[in-house]
C-alpha cells in the first residue's frame, strides 16, 4: 500500500486544510506546516515556505520547517499539499518535473486540470521538488467552503482507486507571467484570452491587453502584487 501524506497551510493564511485534514480517517499521515503563520493569519512570518526548500536546520522560521518536511516526506510515495487562491478556480493540480506517473496521481485524484510549471517558471524550492510524487492542489477563493468538500472528495477518489476512471484530464503548461503591478483582472482562472483584449485595468482606469494568446492560470493572486496571472498553453498528455 502506497504512503500518502497531506499538508495543509504550507501557506499561513491558506487555512481551508485543517478542514479537510479533519474529514480525513485517521489512518492518514498530515502535516500541519506553518503553525506560527497560521496563528498571525500571514503567508509566512521570514519567507514564503513553498520557496524555500530542502531549508536550514538552523534557518529563520520558515527555512527551519522545510528542513524538517524534507527530511519527513522523503518516507512518502506521495504528497498531496493543499492551497487555495485569491480568485474563483476549480480544483487543479500543479507538478513541477513532470513524467507519467504524476500525470496519473492528477488522475487518481479526480482532476479535470493539471498545470505544469516549467523550470523557467518554476522556482526550484517548492515542497513538491523535495518529495518522491508530489502534487501541489489549488482551489479557491480562499475563504469558499466548497474547498474543504473538492479537496476531501480528491482524496476520497486517490484511496478508493475510483478518480481516473471518471476523469477526462486536461493539461495546461506555464509558458510566460503576465506582470501588471496591483491591477484588477478581467479575466478568470482558466479562461482562454487572445491578443489584444483586456485582461486588467489599474487603479488610475488605464486597461492592460493581453500581448499575446493564452490560458490564464492563478489569476489575481493577492500574494504577487505585479502578477496579473500566469500564461498558459494546452499540454501535451504523456510525458517519460
Amino acid at each position: 500500500m502506497k504512503k500518502i501524506a497531506v499538508i495543509a497551510c504550507v501557506h499561513g493564511n491558506e487555512q481551508y486544510g485543517l478542514e479537510v485534514i479533519k474529514l480525513l480517517p485517521s489512518s492518514f499521515s498530515f502535516f500541519i506546516a506553518n503553525k506560527k503563520a497560521i496563528e498571525q493569519k500571514k503567508r509566512f512570518i521570514d519567507t514564503d515556505l513553498n520557496r524555500c526548500f530542502p531549508g536550514k536546520k538552523e534557518g529563520n522560521n520558515e527555512e527551519k520547517i522545510a528542513y524538517g518536511l524534507a527530511n519527513v516526506l522523503n518516507e512518502f510515495d506521495e504528497v498531496l499539499d493543499l492551497h487555495s487562491t485569491s480568485e474563483a478556480c476549480p480544483l487543479f493540480g500543479i507538478i513541477t518535473k513532470p513524467d507519467n506517473e504524476k500525470i496519473m496521481l492528477a488522475k487518481r485524484l479526480g482532476l479535470q486540470k493539471l498545470v505544469i510549471m516549467s523550470p523557467d517558471y518554476a522556482s526550484g524550492k517548492a515542497l513538491i521538488d523535495f518529495v518522491k510524487k508530489g502534487i501541489s492542489l489549488e482551489v479557491g477563493p480562499h475563504e469558499r467552503k466548497e474547498n474543504v468538500e473538492e479537496a476531501v472528495d480528491a482524496i476520497k477518489a486517490l484511496v478508493e482507486g475510483c478518480g481516473a476512471k471518471e476523469t477526462s484530464l486536461e493539461i495546461y503548461e506555464v509558458f510566460d507571467i503576465i506582470r501588471g503591478e496591483n491591477k484588477k483582472p478581467l479575466i478568470g482562472n482558466f479562461d482562454e484570452v487572445k491578443e489584444g483584449q483586456p485582461i486588467a485595468v489599474s487603479p488610475d482606469k488605464s486597461t492592460q491587453k493581453a500581448p499575446f494568446d493564452f490560458i490564464a492560470v492563478l489569476v489575481g493572486e493577492k500574494s504577487y502584487n505585479d502578477v496579473v496571472c500566469l500564461a498558459c498553453r494546452k499540454g501535451r498528455q504523456s510525458w517519460r
